[in-house]
């Protein structure tokens, strides 16, 4: 049998064993009380789903501003980067596990994805993203009353213990965890049925010719790129890749939405937005996926929503730069991409736009008016829950 066989048949087996035993490794692994066991109803579990350069950073952030809300960056990148040599369709598998074991506080899977074995919550890359492992008792190196700012956590949580983590978790009655590397809907329906969870979808998309010219502007997905690509010929040519992978992630993207408009498993349990309506309609926004995931609004958080989509504040590097003036970086591609790239990814992504209310330039002139519309003012997906027209 061919050693990939062997390990595709291994990575299943473990995966399976992980879900099943999750209870008893959380029991022997972490004996921490239980806090939220005091609460009158169990967490809601939001999980956001999206693809690279979609805002999804952004949008997790508005969840991680609630004090009720306990989230997650990317946890499938530690999956990712561990397994880089193994194909996207393959990882979904142990990524699904790990989200369920996530979503009800049990932390141990994440012994077998973080390079040091989980001891610290600093193994996880992008752990000061989250303001709930920044403060108490997840972090015992801030005081309440220093609120939370992810530079200093990023350099005073970092030997914070992922027991502490478990921890905190069960303290919230909402847990939200987001990712780009779901691209298969199907694979969530174990959390649908799961009776200790109450899962709740929120998918995340983009116009196809703005993600597309952030992943050619952004380099740090090479690895990430190779898993999408994984089995197909990968050519040399940055535009050629690009063109695949975006074939690939707006393919999904349809998918997703076609699959939670056809199963009853989504009913009032699906959301789907575009970043451009998010950006530029941020407090109507803001309430309404609030509401979809029975959060409080409150004037603080309005006032912030408002501000970074309103303001323009330096940050070196493309990554993690929350606020913008968010009305002209939506349509930024429309003068900085060329006007054949912008057509082949129309071509790869037609069905993308489509769906989602993306309308189709026809020449490098239509491109740069501003004049003519990009996107469906009134578009509404119907079938599901959508908020983008007000």
């Amino acid at each position: 049998m061919p050693p990939h066989l062997y390990f595709m048949f291994f990575l299943l087996f473990a995966s399976l064993a992980l879900l099943n035993l999750s209870q008893f490794l959380f029991s022997t692994s972490y004996s921490c009380p239980s806090p939220s066991s005091s609460l009158k109803t169990k967490p809601i579990h939001i999980l956001i789903v999206s693809s690279w350069r979609s805002g999804s950073s952004f949008l997790g952030q508005i969840f991680n501003h609630h004090k009720d809300v306990f989230y997650l960056f990317e946890p499938g990148h530690a999956i990712w980067m561990k397994f880089r040599e193994e194909s996207s369709e393959l990882l979904h598998y142990p990524l699904r596990d790990l989200l369920h074991s996530l979503f009800t506080c049990d932390v141990s899977p994440l012994h077998h994805y973080l390079p040091e074995g989980g001891k610290h919550i600093s193994e996880m890359g992008f752990f000061a993203e989250s303001r709930a492992l920044c403060t108490y008792p997840a972090c015992s190196a801030y005081m309440p009353s220093e609120g939370y700012d992810r530079q200093n956590c990023f350099y005073r949580c970092v030997n914070s213990s992922m027991y502490r983590m478990a921890e905190a978790c069960r303290m919230y009655t909402h847990v939200v965890i987001k990712t780009v590397r779901i691209l298969d809907l199907s694979i969530l329906f174990p959390l649908l049925q799961d009776p200790n969870l109450n899962l709740r979808i929120i998918h995340l998309v983009r116009d196809p010719r703005a993600v597309a010219l952030s992943r050619k502007r952004f380099k740090l997905l090479a690895t990430d790129d190779r898993v999408l690509l994984k089995n197909e010929v990968i050519s040399k040519n940055m535009n050629s890749i690009i063109n695949n992978v975006m074939a690939k992630i707006c393919k999904s993207q349809v998918a997703i939405n076609k699959l939670a408009r056809t199963y009853k498993s989504f009913d009032g349990r699906y959301m789907v937005i575009r970043h451009e309506d998010l950006v530029t309609y941020p407090i109507e926004s803001l309430r309404l996926i609030y509401d979809f995931a029975e959060l409080h609004v409150t004037k603080d958080l309005e006032q912030w929503m408002y501000n970074v989509t309103h303001k323009e504040i330096q940050k070196s590097g493309p990554f993690m730069t929350f606020s913008r003036e968010s009305s002209k970086v939506i349509e930024r591609w429309r003068t900085a991409a060329n006007f054949n790239f912008i057509h082949q990814v129309q071509l790869m992504c037609k069905g993308a736009m489509q769906s989602f209310g993306y309308l189709p330039v026809r020449s490098k002139k239509d491109q740069e008016n501003t004049s003519i519309e990009i996107r469906q003012k009134n578009w509404v997906d119907r079938g599901v829950i959508y908020q983008g027209q007000w």
